[in-house]
Formats: structure tokens, C-alpha cells, sequence
């Protein structure tokens, strides 16, 4: 028997995938509810999603969807849709294809010759960090107006304090490149009309969850979280749960943040809960925007350096055709004591900014909080982990974020079990 702790994407998909290969298994989720970071709800009639906006339909992703039956539920997002960075006091359309790279005022024209130079720079170096490798690939300009913007988004988080080999070491040899990023640019590994397509689902992303779980739904215990792991008696290790009671399991999977994962492991193993509670979350705030505004696009993400509290804005209005719907973003590692203020005057500036970008009004529909992992330089912390033998982690913190990545761990890890 199987233990796995917690039913968000990382918890079912195991469970699926678990279930699918007859493999005897329990999940235990503290909360009444399953999907964890994904959540969608209806405000005023309105689908909104605190957490992943969209996913890409990369293989592991297809295939789940292919299991659960859920094509006809998708909502895909227009591969030609541009995205933006503002800059300047005005929105600027990223550059996908050598073409545009040219044609883009996002970049001056010595920025652009500095990127081209790329090639002649060689890769990541020990101990560099995200913000360095870039800056030194391309030149500072092209960091901060682009590159910095775009990937720092995606984590909430500081390229100047993520390690290029916990956060984007991965990702480069997932497309392939060694040496020059330029040379894949050409070779159109950015093209996203070439790209898995990337989707939601009619009432949201909760839509994929939900169905997951509606396949287990025999193997998930919802309201009984997990307050212990020990070692069991007669080996394997046994959880111990919110009602008092025991669970004993060949081996346990924790797909729980690190500090709850911490707090688990912190009888049996206290070296690795050690650890765990050094990895840093950011916080971040998902202000909710109704506006009518003639939009077309995904949204846009602020270049470094301009006098704004919003770090990015996705028009899922125009994305996901969601009526009247834009999600902004702020806080992260750049604007930590924003989390100080009160959620009504959070809105407020998500609203106003909104409007100096756009020129178009936006009222709130909602404000929620989240954290995310950072992966940055606390990451140390996991070089040479290694756990007991029959515990693993399955979490957004220990491989590839996103849910392309969490189902393809979920994938490698059912395999290893079966």
C-alpha cells in the first residue's frame, strides 16, 4: 500500500496514473476540498482561477486528458495571440520569430545587435545565477526589458537570485539547447504556433482536478490531513492523521508544500526537514479585473525598473474568452511589503495601474493571496538530498514547476513505484 499526501495536481495525477496500473494506494488531503493551488470559482457569473491560468497540452498533459475525457471541456488559447511588455509608458508586442526581433521597439537597435552577439558567449557557468547568465548572454537591456520580466513572472520570483542549475538548467535541455539560445530562437524553438497548445477548461482549471478526482474519488480521504510520519515498526513507515488515526504504508509520497512536508518529516528524518524549511515561498497577491476594454492579446508583463506595483496582467478576456475578465499579479520577490496592505487598497492600485497601461477602466471583482515557490538561492538546500528509502517527493519544489511538469514527475514516479 501506497501512501500520498495530498490531492492537489501532483497528488491525483499519481493517483491516476497509481490506479491505472492496479497499484493498491491511499490519499490523504487535510482540506475538504481537492486541487490545491488550482481553484476556480464563478464571481459574478464570472469563471476565475486562483492559481495556473492555462496549461500547455504537452504529452503528459495530453495523455492525461485523453484518460480523464476532457477534450470536449477545453478552451484553447489562440496560438497568434501577442503578448506584451510595458515599457516606456506604453505596451510593446514580444518578439516569437527572428522577424519580429527585428521589427520590435521593445529593444533599441544596440540592445538588438548586443542579442545577436549571443552565440559568441558560451553557457552557464558554476554558481551563475539567472539574471547573470542572461545579462551576460544578452546584455542588460534585453534582461530587463524582456527576459528578466518574462521569466521572473512565471516563479514571481528574482532571476538575480535563482540558480541557473535549479531553475532553468532543465528547461534548456528540454529544448534542446547546449550553447547558443539565439541559434534555437532561429531554429523557431519560440514559436508557440509550434508549440503544444496551451488551454483551459469551460469552468476553469478546477474543470481538470475535479475530473481527476472523480476517477479516485474511492482512493481520496478529504478532510484528514496528515500530522506525522514515523518510522513503522515492522518497516515501511506509518502517517499519522488529523482523527488520531494510523496508516501504515510501504512507501509514502508527500506532494505537500516543504514547510508542511517539514513539519511531517521532522520526527524520523530531521536532516531533510532541515532542509525543507530553508526553501523560501513568495507571496502574491491575484487581484480579479472586470473591464470591457478593447483588448487583444494574453496580457502583459512590466519591464524592470518602471513605477509600477504590477508585475503582470493576463487578459483572459481575450485569451479564454472569459467575459469582461483580467487577472493582475502583485507582490513576488520584487515588492514583498505590498503584502502588508489590506486587500482593498491592493485592488485599488491593480485597478488605477491597469488603467495607466491600458487606458481602459477595470473595476475588482475579488483579490485572493497564494505562494509559490521562488526557487531561488535558498535552493542549496536541496543539492545531494536523499531521502529514505520509501519516501518521495512529488511537489513544485523538488522538479519542473507548472502542471506539464507535475504530471510528468507524477508519470517517472508511478513507473519507479510500480
Amino acid at each position: 500500500m501506497i501512501g500520498i499526501l495530498g490531492a492537489g495536481v501532483s497528488g491525483l495525477s499519481l493517483s491516476v496514473l497509481l490506479d491505472q496500473g492496479g497499484i493498491s494506494h491511499r490519499v490523504l488531503e487535510r482540506e475538504v476540498e481537492v486541487g490545491g493551488v488550482i481553484r476556480s470559482e464563478r464571481v459574478e457569473g464570472r469563471v476565475v482561477d486562483w492559481g495556473p491560468q492555462r496549461t500547455r497540452v504537452t504529452p503528459p498533459v495530453r495523455r492525461m486528458l485523453d484518460r480523464l475525457g476532457l477534450d470536449d471541456r477545453t478552451v484553447v488559447v489562440p496560438p497568434d495571440h501577442p503578448l506584451h511588455v510595458f515599457r516606456g509608458g506604453r505596451l510593446r508586442r514580444v518578439p516569437f520569430r527572428p522577424s519580429e526581433l527585428l521589427r520590435t521597439d521593445l529593444l533599441s537597435a544596440r540592445a538588438k545587435l548586443r542579442f545577436l552577439m549571443e552565440p559568441l558567449t558560451g553557457g552557464p557557468r558554476p554558481e551563475e545565477t539567472i539574471g547573470g547568465f542572461l545579462t551576460r548572454k544578452f546584455g542588460r537591456e534585453v534582461y530587463e526589458n524582456l527576459m528578466g520580466p518574462l521569466y521572473g513572472g512565471l516563479y514571481g520570483s528574482d532571476p538575480e537570485e535563482m540558480y541557473v542549475r535549479h531553475a532553468l538548467a532543465g528547461t534548456l535541455r528540454g529544448l534542446g539547447i547546449r550553447r547558443s539560445i539565439l541559434r534555437a530562437f532561429i531554429r523557431g524553438a519560440f514559436n508557440r504556433s509550434a508549440a503544444p497548445p496551451a488551454v483551459s477548461f469551460v469552468d476553469g482549471m478546477r474543470e481538470f482536478t475535479d475530473a481527476m478526482h472523480r476517477r479516485v474519488r474511492e482512493r481520496v480521504e478529504v478532510g484528514c490531513g496528515a500530522t506525522r510520519i514515523t518510522r513503522g515498526e515492522a518497516g515501511g513507515w506509518k502517517v499519522t492523521d488529523t482523527e488520531g488515526g494510523s496508516h501504515h504504508f510501504e512507501a509514502v509520497v508527500l506532494t505537500v508544500p516543504a514547510d508542511a512536508a517539514a513539519d511531517l518529516l521532522d520526527p524520523s528524518v530531521p536532516d531533510v526537514a532541515g532542509r525543507l524549511r530553508q526553501l523560501r515561498y513568495n507571496g502574491l497577491v491575484m487581484v480579479m479585473l472586470a473591464s470591457d476594454g478593447p483588448l487583444h492579446g494574453l496580457g502583459y508583463q512590466v519591464a524592470y525598473g518602471e513605477a509600477l506595483r504590477t508585475r503582470g496582467v493576463t487578459w483572459n478576456a481575450s485569451a479564454l474568452g472569459r467575459r469582461d475578465v483580467h487577472t493582475a499579479f502583485l507582490g513576488g520577490a520584487h515588492d514583498r511589503e505590498l503584502l502588508e496592505l489590506d486587500d482593498a487598497e491592493i485592488g485599488r492600485i491593480a485597478a488605477r495601474e491597469f488603467r495607466e497601461v491600458t487606458g481602459c477602466d477595470a473595476r475588482v471583482l475579488a483579490v485572493g493571496r497564494t505562494r509559490i515557490p521562488s526557487w531561488d538561492r535558498s535552493w542549496i538546500a536541496l543539492d545531494g538530498l536523499e531521502l529514505p528509502q520509501g519516501l518521495h517527493l512529488c511537489t513544485n519544489y523538488e522538479s519542473r514547476v507548472g502542471i506539464p511538469g507535475r504530471i510528468q514527475r507524477a508519470e517517472a514516479l508511478a513507473e519507479r513505484l510500480a
